[in-house]
């Protein structure tokens, strides 16, 4: 038997090791411990060092597990995932309450449109459960979703509209049109709306296939239709970086009403005539918390109002 001294080995060692295993991408498993690349790297090679196990074959900013690798991320992700929920649930007991739900949601949604009245009226009436609430991309919340690791969901509507998805059930919600968001300079900037026809001209920002490609997919259904398809000249990671990406008064992107936009005071936001969006409410059929109902019954409650 090889002998491991697994006392040199941290619980955050471990956390890094399964989330890089899962995204399969350093980058990304960098940003999401807020890390630099190359202090992640450092982290998991040494962890291999102390284990004397190589776990990743590294490509091009890419990682494959290797069958030890695959053996380790099999055997200890569950164990991480358990380990989390029950520090967790330690801090809603300190709070002297006895449940809780975990909500995530768009990281580029304003969180002031719906989600901050619905907590402040679940909370004066269920004061025994605790909220929680998480922020992310699209697809990391989908993904936190499907794995279990929160309770319900709020994206954008375009990201659940086209998928299957075992055991998720979703309702579409604050139906309203797609928006153009521009300078305030761009030709139709003063426009109290317009149809995708008028867009045709316009040079478009768009989050890339890469990370989110239901985006472009989306993008491209609002513009086939009427004869063009969007002329994209810039490519973006995510959401909240569309914003700071109109350059010039060409410019524009894809969003609707609930997009928090950073840069509010430069653009306008124009309503495009005959669109369909909105955000998604999803959740686990299976979730266990039978309460999670009354939660979804609150916001169903105050989104109709």
């Amino acid at each position: 038997m090889h002998n491991v001294d697994i006392r040199n080995i941290s619980l955050g060692q471990i956390q890094y090791f399964v989330k890089a295993a899962e995204y399969g991408n350093i980058t990304k498993a960098a940003e999401y411990f807020n890390l630099s690349q190359p202090t992640l790297s450092k982290k998991l090679k040494s962890m291999e060092t102390q284990l004397d196990l190589q776990l990743f074959v590294r490509g091009s900013n890419q990682l494959q597990l290797t069958p030890a690798g695959y053996f380790l991320y099999e055997k200890w992700q569950d164990s991480v995932k358990k380990l989390e929920e029950e520090i967790q649930y330690a801090h809603v007991l300190q709070q002297g309450k006895t449940k809780s739900i975990v909500v995530a949601i768009l990281d580029s949604f304003r969180p002031d449109s719906f989600l901050l009245p619905v907590m402040e009226a679940f909370s004066k009436r269920y004061p025994d459960i605790s909220l929680r609430i998480e922020s992310d991309a699209a697809q990391d919340i989908r993904e936190m979703l499907i794995h279990g690791e929160t309770d319900l969901v709020f994206s954008i509507y375009y990201d659940f509209a086209e998928k299957e998805m075992d055991q998720i059930e979703w309702c579409l919600l604050g139906r309203t049109s797609h928006c153009a968001c521009m300078r305030k300079d761009h030709p139709l900037a003063g426009r109290a709306s317009i149809s995708m026809t008028e867009l045709r001209r316009s040079d478009f920002v768009a989050i890339s296939p890469q990370y989110l490609p239901e985006y472009t997919d989306m993008l491209k259904g609002l513009c086939l239709p009427f004869g063009f398809a969007p002329n994209i000249t810039n490519y973006v990671s995510s959401a909240n970086s569309l914003t700071l990406n109109l350059h010039t008064d060409r410019d524009v992107f894809i969003c609707d009403k609930y997009y928090a936009d950073l840069n509010r005071g430069e653009h306008a936001l124009v309503p495009i005539e005959n669109t369909k969006s909105g955000f998604v409410m999803a959740w686990r059929r299976d979730n266990p918390k039978g309460y999670l109902r009354d939660f979804i019954d609150q916001v169903l409650q105050i989104v109709e109002e």
